[in-house]
C-alpha cells in the first residue's frame, strides 16, 4: 500500500525562494537613489563638456574658461569672444558646482581640477583631473 504525502518537495521550496530572491535584488537595483542618479548623469554630461573644451584648446591653441551658475555652464574662448562655445542649461533645477570658474589651457598637461556638484536635496558628487588623466568621477 503507498502513502499519499501532501506537501512540497524541497526542490520545489528552493526554486520558489530563488525567484524571491532574484525578483527582490532587482528591486533593490532599480530603487536608487534618483536624486544621485541625476547627479551623476549631470556629472557625466559635466565630464563630456570638459574633455571636449580639452581637446578643442589643445588642437586651437587658445585657452577657454569654463563658468558654471544656478542655471547651467559656459565654455568661452580667452580672451572673451562674446558667444560661448558650449553653453548647456543643468538638466536638474537646484544642481550647483563649486568652484565656478575653471581655467582650461592649450597645453597638454593642465592644473589638477577638482569639481564638486551638488544637488539641492545635500548630496554631492566632486569630478576631477591630475591634470594629466582625463576628468572623471572621485570616490
Amino acid at each position: 500500500m503507498g502513502r499519499q504525502c501532501a506537501g512540497f518537495t524541497l526542490l520545489e521550496l528552493l526554486l520558489v525562494l530563488a525567484i524571491i530572491a532574484i525578483g527582490s535584488t532587482a528591486i533593490t537595483l532599480s530603487l536608487r537613489d534618483s536624486s544621485q542618479t541625476r547627479l551623476q548623469m549631470e556629472a557625466e554630461r559635466l565630464i563630456a563638456v570638459l574633455e571636449a573644451s580639452r581637446a578643442q584648446a589643445r588642437a586651437s591653441n587658445t585657452a577657454l574658461h569654463w563658468h558654471a551658475d544656478d542655471k547651467g555652464f559656459e565654455v568661452h574662448t580667452l580672451p572673451s569672444s562674446g558667444k560661448a562655445l558650449h553653453a548647456m542649461v543643468w538638466q536638474y533645477q537646484g544642481t550647483q558646482a563649486t568652484p565656478t570658474d575653471v581655467l582650461i589651457n592649450a597645453e597638454p598637461i593642465q592644473a589638477r581640477t577638482t569639481i564638486t556638484l551638488r544637488h539641492g536635496s545635500g548630496i554631492n558628487l566632486t569630478i576631477g583631473t591630475d591634470g594629466a588623466a582625463a576628468y572623471k568621477v572621485l570616490p
